[in-house]
C-alpha cells in the first residue's frame, strides 16, 4: 500500500503497515542528555558511591617507601647453582642459566628465609598491631599469625629478573623507610645463609666399576649382533622381514588374480563362440513412418494465432474485421492439420550385422590371454617358493635378534648415564667451594629508595568510577525505563513517524497553541494519500483513556469542519454515550449520530445502537456501511484506546483510511505502544504515525541551543 504526503514522500510500493525509513532517526548527543537530566538523581546517587570511596582511599592513604637492593647471579660451567656441573653448553648465558637465576629468585621468596627476617626483625615491628588485629590473632589461632605475616610480607615483596639478564632486583615496600631498608638488607643475609645450607655437596659415589662392567657386556652384544646379521644376511630386520613378507603376499595376490582371470576367460571365450553361432550376418536397421514433412510448422502457426487472437479481443470487438481475419487464418490452419493422415511416408532399412567382426576379433584377443596366463602362473610358483624361503629364514633368526637388540639397548643406556654420573661426581668434588660466591651484591638496599603516594591516584579512581558508575546506572536505567520521554526514541521503537505534537505542558494552558498542533495535524493528514486516495476516514487511537487523546480528535474534527469545510462525523468510543431524546438523532452510515454546535460536525451519540460498532455485524455488512458512512461525510474522524480497539476486534483498524496512534509522554508504556501499533498491522490497518502528547523539555534552553 503505498501512502504519500509529508511524512511519507518516499514510501511509494511500502507494504502496509512498514516504514521505509526515508528519515531514519538517529541517536544523537542531544538525546544522550535528555536521557542523563531525566535520570539525573539514579547518575547521581550512583556516581557519589565511587567517589565517596575514592575521597575516603585518599584521606586513609599513606606514603610507602620500596627500598631495591641488586643481586647479580654469574652463571657459566665453571660457577653453577646446579649439582651437575659437568655440561657441555655454552660458557655465556643461556636458557638453561635464566632457569637458575629464576631459581634463585625461588629461592628467595621461600616461607624459610621470609620467617628468618620475621623473627629476627619482629612481628611487631615490620607490622605494627591495628585495632582489630589482636581480635584476628586470637581468632586465627597461634600457628596462623606467622602464617599471615609471611603471606603480608610476600605481598610486600617484589624479586624479579631485570629485562632477562642475570640481575635479580629484590624491593621491599613499607610505611617507614628505616623499617624498609632493614626489611631489604636482612632478606638478602638470610638468603645468602640459606643458600649455603642448600649448596651443601654430599660425598661423590664410586661409579667406575658399573662403567667398566656395563662396557665389557655392552661390547659383547654388539659382536653377538653383527655375527647374526652376517648369518642370515640381515641389513636392516625390520625393513628385510616387511619386504619379505610383502613379497610372499604379492605372489599369492597375484595367482590369484591370475587364476581368476584365467576362468573369466575361459568362460568369456565359451560365451563369446556361443553367440557368434547364433549371430545373423545382417540386422534391421530402422522402420519409421510418419505424416510430417520438412519445415512443416502448422502446429506452432496455430499457436501463434490463437495467442495473437487472445490479445486482439482485448482490443478489438469480436465481430471487428481484425477478429475475422485472425478466425479465417486459424481456421484454414485446422483443415491443414486435419488432412496429415492422408499424407504417410514409410522408409525400412537393413545393414550387415558388426557384432560378427567385433565377437570374432575379442574370441582372438582371449586364446592369446589364455596362452599367457599359463606361462604366467608357472613363473609365480617358482617366485612364491623363494619368497617363502627368505621368510621362513628372517623368522627363526627373529627372536634371537629381538633378544639381543633389548640386552644392548638396556646396556647402552645405563652406560651413558653411569658414565655421566661418575664425571659429574668427579668435578663436584672441586665445585663445591665455588658455588657459595656466584651470587654477588651489587647494590644496598639504601643506596635506592623511592616514595609512592596514593591520594592522587585514588581521588583519579574515584572521578573515573563516578563518571563510569553513573554511565552504567544512566544506561541501565534508559534500558530498563518502560516509557517514552521524546519522539525519536518513539519513531525508533515504533518504526513509524511523527505526525506532530500536542498538549504540550511547556505552552501551559494556551488554548491557540493547541488549536494550532491540531490544525497542523489536521493539514497534514488532509494533504496525506494512501494507494493515491486522500485520507478522509482517519481514526486516533492510543494505549489507555487520555483526556488529551479525546480533544485531539475533536479539534481535528472541527479544523476538517471550519478550515476545510467538510461534512465530518466525531466518532468518540471513549466518551460516555448520549441517553438524551433528540429529534435530530439520525443514522448515518451505521453510526448514530446528532449535530453539535459546529455547522457540519456531527457526533456519536450511542454507540450500543450503532451497527457499525457492534462486532455481531459481519465484515461485509460493515464494509457496505462504511461506504455508505463516506458517502454521507467528507470527513470522518474515529477516536478509541487499546480497549475500545479489542472490543471491536480492531475491526475500524482495517476499514479506515489511516491510523494515528497517540503516545503520552512518560506515561505510555513502550510493550503496549508496540503491542498496539502490532495489533493494528495484523489487522489490515495502515499506521499513518504517532501523535506524541505531554512531552515535557527536560534540558536548559541553553542546552537545546547548543545542540
Amino acid at each position: 500500500m503505498a501512502m504519500t504526503g509529508t511524512y511519507a514522500g518516499e514510501a511509494e510500493a511500502t507494504a502496509a503497515g512498514q516504514w521505509s525509513g526515508s528519515r531514519p532517526p538517529a541517536f544523537t548527543l542531544r538525546d544522550f542528555l535528555i536521557a542523563a537530566f531525566f535520570h539525573i538523581r539514579i547518575i547521581l546517587l550512583a556516581a557519589l558511591l565511587p567517589l565517596a570511596a575514592g575521597v575516603a582511599a585518599a584521606t586513609f592513604a599513606r606514603t610507602e617507601y620500596t627500598a631495591n637492593s641488586l643481586l647479580m647471579v654469574i652463571v657459566s660451567r665453571e660457577v653453577t647453582n646446579a649439582q651437575n656441573v659437568t655440561g657441555t653448553g655454552p660458557a655465556v648465558l643461556s636458557i638453561e642459566g635464566l632457569k637458575q637465576v629464576e631459581s634463585e629468585v625461588q629461592i628467595l621468596e621461600s616461607a624459610d628465609v621470609i620467617r628468618t627476617v620475621i623473627e629476627d626483625m619482629g612481628r611487631e615491628t615490620l607490622f605494627p598491631p591495628g585495632l582489630l588485629s589482636r581480635v584476628r590473632d586470637l581468632l586465627a589461632g597461634p600457628g596462623s599469625a606467622m602464617d599471615k605475616a609471611i603471606e603480608r610480607f610476600r605481598r610486600n615483596l617484589r624479586a624479579e629478573v631485570l629485562d632477562g639478564s642475570n640481575v635479580i632486583e629484590v624491593s621491599f615496600t613499607h610505611p617507614d623507610r628505616a623499617i624498609a631498608i632493614e626489611a631489604t638488607d636482612k632478606l638478602v643475609a638470610a638468603y645468602m645463609a640459606r643458600r649455603r645450607v642448600i649448596m651443601e655437596n654430599p660425598t661423590a659415589r664410586i661409579l667406575e666399576a658399573e662403567v667398566q662392567r656395563f662396557q665389557r657386556d655392552l661390547t659383547a652384544t654388539d659382536r653377538a649382533i653383527e655375527g647374526l646379521k652376517s648369518r642370515v644376511g640381515i641389513i636392516d630386520f625390520d625393513q628385510d622381514a616387511v619386504l619379505a613378507a610383502n613379497q610372499v603376499d604379492s605372489v599369492v595376490q597375484r595367482r590369484r588374480q591370475v587364476a581368476e582371470r584365467k576362468v573369466a576367460v575361459a568362460g568369456q571365450l565359451t560365451e563369446a563362440e556361443k553367440q557368434l553361432a547364433a549371430l545373423p550376418p545382417t540386422v534391421f536397421d530402422f522402420n519409421q513412418k510418419s505424416d510430417a514433412l520438412g519445415n512443416d510448422d502448422d502446429n506452432n502457426t496455430l499457436s501463434r494465432l490463437l495467442i495473437e487472437r487472445d490479445r486482439l479481443a482485448l482490443q478489438y470487438a469480436a465481430n471487428g474485421a481484425m477478429m475475422r481475419e485472425i478466425n479465417r487464418k486459424i481456421e484454414t490452419i485446422r483443415k491443414q492439420i486435419a488432412t496429415r493422415n492422408e499424407r504417410l511416408y514409410e522408409t525400412s532399412r537393413d545393414v550387415r550385422n558388426p557384432a560378427v567382426g567385433y565377437v570374432n576379433n575379442m574370441i582372438l584377443s582371449l586364446r592369446i590371454e589364455a596362452d599367457a596366463l599359463d606361462r604366467q602362473e608357472k613363473e609365480l610358483v617358482v617366485q612364491q617358493a623363494d619368497a617363502e624361503k627368505r621368510l621362513t629364514a628372517l623368522r627363526a633368526a627373529e627372536t634371537e635378534l629381538v633378544e639381543l637388540n633389548r640386552r644392548r639397548e638396556t646396556l647402552s643406556e645405563g652406560y651413558r648415564e653411569y658414565l655421566r654420573r661418575a664425571t659429574a661426581a668427579k668435578i663436584e668434588e672441586s665445585a663445591a667451594a665455588e658455588r657459595e660466591s656466584n651470587v654477588r651484591l651489587v647494590q644496598d638496599a639504601g643506596a635506592s629508595v623511592t616514595n609512592r603516594s596514593m591520594r592522587l591516584p585514588f581521588l583519579g579512581a574515584g572521578l573515573i568510577g563516578a563518571v563510569l558508575f553513573g554511565a552504567a546506572a544512566g544506561a541501565v536505567a534508559s534500558a530498563l525505563r518502560s516509557t517514552f520521554i521524546q519522539p525519536s526514541e518513539t519513531e525508533r521503537a515504533l518504526e513509524v513517524p511523527v505526525l506532530g505534537e500536542y498538549d504540550n505542558p511547556a505552552r501551559g494552558e494556551d488554548d491557540a497553541a493547541l488549536q494550532r498542533d491540531a490544525g497542523n495535524l489536521a493539514a497534514l493528514l488532509a494533504d496525506t494519500r494512501v494507494d493515491g486516495q486522500p485520507v478522509r476516514v482517519v481514526q486516533f487511537i492510543g494505549v489507555e483513556a487520555d483526556p488529551a487523546l479525546s480533544g485531539l480528535a475533536e479539534r481535528v474534527a472541527a479544523e476538517f469542519t471550519t478550515q476545510r469545510g467538510l461534512r465530518t462525523l466525531l466518532v468518540d468510543l471513549t466518551a460516555p454515550p448520549v441517553t438524551i431524546d433528540d429529534p435530530s438523532v439520525r443514522l448515518k452510515g451505521g453510526i448514530r449520530a446528532r449535530p453539535t454546535g459546529t455547522p457540519l460536525l456531527w457526533s456519536l451519540t450511542d454507540a450500543q445502537t450503532s451497527p457499525l460498532l457492534q462486532l455481531r455485524t459481519p465484515l461485509h455488512e460493515a464494509e457496505g456501511l462504511m461506504r455508505e458512512l463516506r458517502q454521507e461525510c467528507e470527513a470522518v474522524v474515529f477516536c478509541a484506546t487499546a480497549r475500545e480497539a479489542s472490543a471491536l476486534g480492531h475491526r475500524l483498524d482495517a476499514l479506515v483510511d489511516g491510523n494515528v496512534l497517540v503516545v503520552r509522554a512518560d506515561k505510555t508504556r513502550k510493550p503496549a505502544a508496540i503491542a498496539l501499533r502490532s495489533a493494528v498491522v495484523e489487522s489490515g490497518g495502515v499506521p499513518l504515525g504517532f501523535v506524541f502528547i505531554g512531552r515535557r523539555y527536560i534540558l536548559p534552553d541553553w542546552i537545546y541551543r547548543l545542540t
